[in-house]
């Protein structure tokens, strides 16, 4: 009886030291990532595009009208995706791992990008609107690759991808 204990208290003691260090590694990612998402809010905040597009007073009191409602909807989504990224490491590590259970991850994060797309798409689409055509122009240039590939914000610095020229701007 006192060896079953012994080894029963042992596992629990594993256990307890095993999820503390899980949760660690989680809170550690997810500032990680926060952090990251922080840096880009400032790189393309209301006096970023200000600076850019040279935006009059008019134009920035239009795209303040709507720009917040995007960067929080951007936010969301991508601590959302973050979420569900770590759910799906977290699954896949384990050593029978349930696909089904991958499968609607897998799914839920293709609904999320399907919405990130679409909520920066019409971003894009309040900008141009406010926007001459000089300054369409420059922001076609600032968005540059954002539909072509995945990579996240600032993967590849300020200059964009190799043989790309133009620079990612929002997490896909």
């Amino acid at each position: 009886m006192i060896v079953i204990l012994a080894v029963f208290n042992i596992a629990t003691i594993i256990t307890v030291i095993y999820n503390r260090n899980q949760a660690r590694k989680e809170k550690a990612t997810v500032e990680n990532n926060q952090s990251q998402s922080e840096i880009n809010s400032i790189r393309y905040s209301g006096r970023w595009f200000r600076d850019q597009l040279k935006f009059n007073s008019e134009q920035m009191s239009r795209f303040v009208a709507f720009n917040p409602a995007f960067r929080g909807n951007v936010r969301n989504i991508n601590m959302d995706l973050n979420l569900l990224r770590q759910k799906m490491l977290s699954e896949m590590a384990v050593e029978n791992c349930d696909t089904i259970r991958l499968n609607t991850l897998s799914d839920s994060i293709g609904i999320l990008h399907a919405n990130l797309k679409k909520v920066t798409y019409k971003y894009y689409l309040d900008i141009k609107n406010i926007c001459d055509q000089q300054q369409q122009e420059k922001l076609e240039q600032l968005f540059g690759g954002m539909f072509a590939g995945d990579g996240p914000v600032g993967q590849y610095g300020k200059g964009g991808q190799q043989g790309r020229g133009r620079g990612r701007q929002f997490n896909n």
